[in-house]
């Protein structure tokens, strides 16, 4: 009588997952698809989850935090309401924690974003040397971003790269251990206006 052959089971390989969005450059991407910034906050937490997982296998996040980055204009701008009411929204949504620099206008009256860099990279450098995560998604494309990139490899951390192909330097892609650039597709499954 033969052995019944028992198949070894392995425990799930879980790594802690942070994201750091840069807002400036999420909403110029989804206005070149799309013409509108309007974003399913839940719908993209998703994709980070899903994607990560996707790219990370055998690996499954266990998503800590999504930081979102942007900047506000002065209380008297005639833009003030529009982009509290945008941050509002993201501040309603559990694992977002919203970072806010200034926004100025410029000699044309375009918005500028001011000090969103540097949020971005004291979170991304503080929580990496304090081994709050595994992995990190950078949604980004500044090539001011690429010292950042390579301080958070050098704490044995991960980083993906999620970035919209068109506007995001060779030197910012290669850098990331895992590249990702977003489709349309990918960007409809959280763009509410499409």
């Amino acid at each position: 009588m033969g052995m019944a052959r028992t198949r070894k089971i392995y425990p799930m390989l879980t790594e802690r997952l942070m994201v750091f969005i840069d807002g400036g450059y999420l909403r110029e991407t989804l206005m070149d698809f799309f013409g509108d910034d309007a974003i399913d906050w839940v719908a993209l937490r998703n994709f980070f989850v899903e994607k990560f997982n996707e790219l990370a296998e055998p690996f499954n996040g266990n998503l800590i935090r999504i930081y979102y980055y942007d900047g506000i204009v002065p209380s008297g701008d005639k833009d003030y309401q529009k982009q509290s009411k945008y941050f509002g929204k993201i501040r309603l949504n559990k694992q977002y924690s919203l970072r806010l620099g200034e926004a100025v206008r410029n000699g044309q009256g375009k918005l500028r974003q001011k000090g969103i860099d540097i949020l971005l990279a004291i979170d991304a450098l503080t929580k990496a040397y304090e081994n709050h995560f595994d992995a990190a998604i950078f949604l980004t494309g500044d090539r001011d971003f690429l010292p950042l990139i390579k301080a958070v490899k050098d704490t044995g951390k991960k980083v993906f790269g999620f970035y919209y192909k068109k506007t995001t330097p060779i030197d910012v892609r290669v850098e990331f251990d895992v590249r990702h650039p977003l489709t349309k597709r990918e960007l409809k499954q959280f763009a509410l206006k499409q």
